[in-house]
């Protein structure tokens, strides 16, 4: 799957030919919507200048795969505060969403 906006370039006939012959599913985000994608470009943003991908430090397939999975589930999603869930972690936000739930299953 590629999410992409409505710009000319995804929407031509060229780019979307590629996507059927390579099996690929398009999604596209609402039209003049541009925060629809903020928060992955804002990941991806980080994970590149934090991993120095695009500096080319990282040229093994299975390093690159290895650093990932360290970065991804041992800081972003354990330690890094993320602003637009209130400055916590995904993992300390899940616990909060879901203890929360759990009170109101309870109160009910």
């Amino acid at each position: 799957m590629i999410h992409t906006d409505h710009g000319s370039q995804y929407t031509g006939k060229e780019f979307q030919k590629r996507l059927v012959e390579k099996k690929i599913t398009c999604s596209m985000s609402g039209k003049g919507n541009c925060w629809d994608n903020a928060v992955v470009e804002s990941f991806f943003a980080t994970l590149k200048d934090e991993l120095e991908i695009l500096d080319g430090l990282i040229r093994d397939p299975e390093q690159l795969l290895c650093d990932l999975w360290i970065w991804i589930e041992g800081y972003y999603n354990r330690k890094r505060r993320h602003s637009a869930i209130g400055y916590c972690s995904p993992i300390a936000f899940e616990e909060g969403h879901a203890q929360r739930a759990r009170l109101i299953i309870m109160a009910a």
